[in-house]
């Protein structure tokens, strides 16, 4: 295992916490968990311990970017983080409007600003010691709209212009850069979700993968990968042909 100081955020339950205690488990020391539920964080943190690890719990909503920046910057400088994982994500709320401002806002601040901050925090100093890698855990979304679904496809495709944008700036830096495409997770969002949900995933399944292979710092990891192909292919269709998929997939 490449790291020594991760954080990771998001890190209460889902996809976070499965990937928090996994890399605990393949060796990296000292684990930053951050999330809005402490007691959850807590949790978390005691199942690190227990594979003799450090675990620090920072109770932070990344929609507070600023807070954010300050708190990552301030435990880079202490630990040395060489791996950030921009993971916390929300989605909207069942039968709102799906493009009225409210509906839209906490995605935005959450999925797309609280990863900007989230990545760029520990950058100056990862880029100071050459070394460092950045992961945002994405969506297949991002490959095209949805109905009802901007709040959601919105955020993730910004995310994924952003992560590009890192990788073409960081070339010969020693700071690596993946973008981790994720299908359906049985997480709470997806629980709320009234759409099909096709190929869905573990946490642990996620988690499994992603701990075997971001040590080699791909450019992308897409899980599931068969699912991932129709995206992408979806995303190549002519707009009025797409628009047409998407309400025939998705009955809307």
């Amino acid at each position: 295992m490449r790291y020594r100081a991760a954080v990771i955020t998001g890190a209460s339950s889902g996809i976070g916490r499965s990937l928090a205690v996994r890399l605990a488990e393949r060796g990296v020391a000292s684990l930053v968990l951050v999330a809005r539920r402490r007691e959850l964080l807590e949790e978390v943190a005691r199942e690190i311990r227990a594979h003799e690890r450090r675990a620090y719990v920072e109770c932070l909503d990344v929609a507070d970017t600023e807070r954010t920046v300050e708190r990552l910057r301030a435990l880079d400088r202490e630990l040395g983080l060489d791996l950030v994982v921009a993971n916390a994500g929300v989605g909207a709320a069942a039968g709102v409007d799906p493009l009225a401002w409210e509906t839209l806002r906490g995605p935005l601040h959450v999925n797309l600003c609280g990863a900007a901050a989230t990545l760029s925090a520990a950058l100056p100093g990862m880029l100071e010691r050459r070394r460092g890698h950045l992961v945002g855990i994405g969506s297949l979304s991002a490959f095209g709209a949805l109905p009802g679904s901007a709040a959601y496809c919105t955020p993730k495709a910004g995310l994924s212009m952003l992560l590009d944008c890192m990788r073409l700036d960081l070339q010969g830096t020693g700071v690596d850069v993946t973008h981790v495409r994720l299908g359906f997770v049985r997480t709470e969002m997806v629980a709320r979700s009234t759409h099909p949900l096709p190929q869905l995933l573990e946490p642990e399944q996620v988690a499994d993968e992603l701990s075997e292979r971001l040590p080699a710092a791909p450019r992308e990891i897409v899980l599931p990968r068969a699912l991932g192909a129709l995206t992408r292919a979806y995303g190549a269709l002519p707009g009025r042909l797409r628009d047409l998929a998407a309400r025939a997939v998705t009955g809307l």
